[in-house]
């Protein structure tokens, strides 16, 4: 996955600056019971500082409908999309907006996010992180 600059201002040196995502988690190559292999990441290009919130995008395997996540004590639920897989894999992303807070880069870090929690069509939870 790659993203890059568009629009807003440009700082000298930095033109053609993109930033490069995670590569996808290794348990989302095989089939397998519902999970949440990772802690959404945050995606900050173009990150605006006066923006007060953050978008973070996670995937999910298997029979995951909706995923919550929980930062800085706010919850954002989220629907799972598939995602195309070959050999009967059950993969998907979501993406949810949270509230910034802190002096990291992105205004946040891995360790706020204090919940992520998967669950199946029927409401039913069927996968955790914490």
């Amino acid at each position: 996955m790659r993203v890059a600059r568009a629009g807003g201002k440009q700082e000298e040196g930095k033109e053609n600056e993109s930033v490069f995502c995670e590569p996808a988690p290794s348990a989302l190559g095989t089939a397998g019971p519902p999970l949440l292999p990772a802690k959404p990441l945050p995606y900050t290009a173009p990150l605006d500082p006066q923006s007060r919130e953050i978008i973070l995008v996670g995937t999910a395997r298997g029979a995951v409908a909706t995923v919550s996540v929980t930062m800085f004590g706010h919850t954002a639920t989220a629907a799972v999309h598939p995602l195309p897989a070959t050999g009967g894999r059950q993969v998907g992303a979501y993406a949810v907006w949270l509230p910034r807070s802190g002096a990291e880069r992105d205004g946040m870090n891995l360790s706020d996010i204090t919940a992520v929690v998967g669950r199946d069509a029927e409401g039913n939870v069927v996968a955790r992180l914490g």
